[in-house]
């Protein structure tokens, strides 16, 4: 017989076991009582949004549904994609998604059409060369941040900017279009921005122009898989398609050309980043092509699950050129706001004058640090919508007409009907939901 010392520890572990099991029960008849509760929020053209677990007779917690799975859906007018793969003999393979159907074409041409809700579409399919980095200044530049899937907004102040016409012809001749990152996600129209930027390129070169579409932390979400920031109609829209990752892979032609952009670019004396240079880039010694040289590494890992490293630090990490917001406003717990010393500093170790930043929020298009930096990012509703320019080297702010027309103030439409827990298809949702959280969270951050 064990003596008591030797007995004791099973004891403890089989009420520790017991223990675990009743609060794993309650946890399940919790979250059972609280679904048997819950309604499912969907948008107008049947895609699924949200499950609203009620708070109390007000208020109701939304629980995002990341799958773009959805109920008899229809999307009057919408054209997500195409999705287009070349094969080795230059052949091609596109992929689209229309109201509520598939579309699917092949062909070795240089264009596709597709009818879509009364109207034609057509998409060059050239691949657009994505012009140097650094380059002398231009004598007219036009400058606009976070697009963000505004298909509308881009167009609207794209021709009023007088870059390109109302049929999309690029009208701007030797001038350059720079797109300060994050042209993707939150909106809907996430592929008609894409293609329509890749258009505008290809022709800006032929006619001694450029546009210089830079990558943001929204770009690397997508390329990553992260579909959290995507709306929702996209994402069934992209799961119709072969899923969000297929979508924008490297054998497509946005998903190519997304991989081949810059994260800075230098135009005479002044830089362009998305988020910003924090002094701990500056310490690291890279230049302008290092930075560009080290995103274009990251892409050709094979698994992109590559080790934390200065380089990589320096354009994807907190205080890298896509993530850093410290040159508009300190990040509390993360970093302060440089000194102007520093920003000095930072501006010399790049041979600038001044730096353009989007990614944090202003609400104009505003400088800072004496006129080195200038702030670009107004997508709000709130904000005063502008458009930075540079005329034989200086910087000019040009007021625009044309509205994000975001709808941040009101509630998004979506349709509501009860959550069956007795339902197979209302248990797939939550299990799918689930299951796209679990495999967003395994995804490396920031990188």
């Amino acid at each position: 017989m064990l003596p008591p010392t030797k007995r004791r520890p099973k004891r403890w572990l089989k009420r520790l076991a017991w223990f675990a099991a009743i609060l794993a029960i309650c946890v399940l008849l919790i979250a059972w009582f609280l679904l048997s509760r819950a309604r499912l929020a969907s948008t107008p053209g049947g895609v699924h949004a949200s499950v609203l677990i009620p708070v109390d007779s007000r208020r109701s917690v939304a629980i995002p549904i990341y799958t773009g799975s959805g109920e008899r859906v229809r999307i009057p007018g919408f054209l997500d994609g195409p999705v287009v793969r070349r094969g080795a003999d230059g052949a091609w393979d596109a992929r689209w998604f229309c109201e509520d159907r598939e579309g699917r074409a092949g062909g070795n041409g240089r264009t596709l059409a597709i009818d879509c809700a009364g109207k034609r579409h057509v998409f060059a399919l050239e691949a657009s060369q994505v012009p140097a980095p650094v380059q002398p200044m231009p004598a007219d530049v036009i400058v606009l941040s976070d697009i963000e899937g505004n298909r509308a907004f881009l167009d609207e102040a794209l021709v009023e900017l007088g870059v390109m016409d109302a049929a999309g012809a690029w009208r701007h001749g030797k001038g350059h279009l720079v797109i300060l990152g994050d042209s993707v996600d939150r909106g809907r129209d996430v592929f008609a921005v894409l293609w329509r930027l890749h258009d505008l390129s290809r022709q800006a070169g032929d006619a001694g122009g450029a546009v210089h579409v830079l990558i943001g932390n929204h770009e690397q979400y997508v390329l990553r898989g992260n579909v959290s920031r995507m709306d929702v109609e996209h994402l069934h829209g992209l799961r119709r398609m072969g899923g969000p990752t297929a979508a924008f892979a490297r054998d497509t032609v946005i998903g190519d050309w997304l991989r081949r952009l810059p994260v800075a670019v230098k135009l005479g004396r002044t830089l362009f980043v998305h988020g910003g240079i924090s002094p701990e880039v500056v310490k690291s010694g890279l230049s302008v092509a290092d930075l560009n040289g080290a995103i274009a590494g990251y892409w050709a890992e094979r698994t992109r699950d590559v080790a934390h490293g200065p380089r990589y630090d320096a354009v994807l990490g907190m205080r890298g050129v896509t993530q850093y917001r410290g040159l508009v406003e300190a990040v509390e717990g993360s970093y302060d706001a440089p000194s102007t010393a520093e920003v000095d500093r930072i501006a010399a170790h790049f041979g600038v004058d001044r730096i353009v930043v989007a990614h944090t929020q202003v609400p104009q298009v505003e400088t800072r640090h004496g006129g080195r930096v200038l702030a670009v990012n107004v997508n709000s509703d709130t904000a005063k919508q502008q458009a930075l320019a540079f005329r034989a080297g200086e910087p000019w702010i040009i007021d625009l007409r044309a509205r994000r027309n975001l709808g941040e103030d009101a509630d998004p439409p979506r349709t509501l009907r009860d959550f069956e827990l007795s339902s197979e298809a209302d248990r797939a949702i939550a299990m799918e939901a689930v299951e796209a959280m679990r495999r967003m969270s395994r995804l490396p951050h920031p990188y």
